[in-house]
């Protein structure tokens, strides 16, 4: 049903790494990290580079405004984002290669303000965790190719792997 999953693109690293610059030319939030599928080396994805923004609550609505001035775009159509954690879209050339680019405003006060940054720790030092989680990739891009239902069902598999991590079966539950 789905298109399936693209191999890792090394590029994609180069990117992010550009972009982060740019980002952080503009003093905009308290850090910027490279999150998500492209922050792994090795990991099938969709060659998105998904940067995580982290911010003061009442600095997110300025730091939307100058993504904006970057050239993000808001989702097109419903957006899933609330204004107070807005996730902006883009498209970033790099070494013969155009990435999209998911870039989350994430306040301090999230309670998952540090999730993001962790499965991606949790995918690189958790051989078993990278391979259940690039299986679960495929097998939902199998039966969707629905964005949000692509992401719905990979907020469950994250959060499963999170909760088990450490764990010594390596096997979602």
């Amino acid at each position: 049903m789905g298109t399936g999953p693209h191999p890792s693109d090394p590029r994609a690293l180069a990117a992010a790494a550009e972009i982060i610059e740019l980002i952080e030319g503009r003093r905009l939030g308290s850090g910027v990290e490279h999150v998500g599928s492209t922050a792994v080396p090795n990991l099938v994805g969709k060659n998105f580079v998904d940067l995580q923004i982290t911010a003061d609550p009442e600095d997110v609505p300025s730091i939307a405004d100058a993504l904006l001035g970057l050239g993000f775009v808001r989702q097109r159509g419903p957006d899933p984002w609330p204004s107070e954690r807005p996730m902006l879209e883009g498209t970033y050339r790099c070494r013969r290669a155009v990435f999209g680019v998911h870039a989350h405003v994430v306040p301090t006060t999230d309670p998952d303000v540090n999730q993001m940054a962790a499965f991606r720790d949790l995918l690189r030092g958790d051989r078993r965790a990278l391979e259940a989680y690039a299986a679960e990739k495929r097998r939902i891009l199998e039966q969707t190719d629905d964005v949000r239902e692509y992401t719905d069902a990979k907020t469950d598999v994250i959060a499963r792997l999170l909760a088990h991590r450490g764990a010594d079966d390596g096997e979602l539950g």
